[in-house]
């Protein structure tokens, strides 16, 4: 199923375990979106777009109790769904607040695992849910992100998130495409 957001075309993919992925679509043609199969993966898709509803609305409480809804079918070993675990619990109380990559490292339980932390960060498959664009670098710098930095700057101006250590907030929305 494609979703239209104000910063391009989400494709959001599910199983009957729960949403697998959530992916910008390029501007190339994309394939068309493959029909859910059963029930368990249309409610699930229809439920994620609910939440980005939420999301892009700015919505935090809804967000918040509509995504601890979904189930999420993710693959990887277990240090990456640990990582992930770790992005996916942080608040989304308003202010929200980014952390660093050594932060993650510290939160996943190997500090020494930086960098670890940072490839699985761009690993994510599920964007927006679990944020991992709010993770950047100590010195404040925005670092990677997969689908992009101007994305990863909109996601974090959309979100009035403060960048620790600066404590200042993006004034104009960056360009996101």
């Amino acid at each position: 199923m494609d979703y239209i957001s104000p910063i391009g075309v989400l494709r959001i993919e599910a199983s009957e375990k729960g949403l697998r992925a959530i992916r910008f679509l390029s501007e190339e043609r994309e394939p068309a979106p493959i029909a859910p199969k059963n029930e368990d993966s249309r409610s699930c898709m229809a439920l994620c777009v609910s939440v980005l509803n939420s999301y892009f609305a700015k919505q935090w409480g809804a967000f918040n109790q509509l995504r601890s809804k979904i189930p999420l079918d993710l693959e990887g070993s277990a240090f990456q769904k640990r990582v992930w675990g770790a992005i996916y619990s942080l608040p989304n109380t308003y202010p929200i607040a980014s952390i660093s990559y050594s932060e993650l490292a510290y939160l996943a339980g190997k500090p020494s695992s930086v960098r670890a932390c940072a490839n699985i960060c761009g690993q994510n498959n599920i964007p927006i849910l679990i944020p991992c664009h709010r993770i950047i670098a100590a010195d404040g710098k925005l670092g990677g992100y997969s689908a992009g930095l101007s994305r990863k700057s909109w996601l974090l101006w959309h979100e009035g998130v403060i960048i620790k250590g600066s404590n200042t907030l993006l004034q104009q929305p960056p360009q996101a495409r």
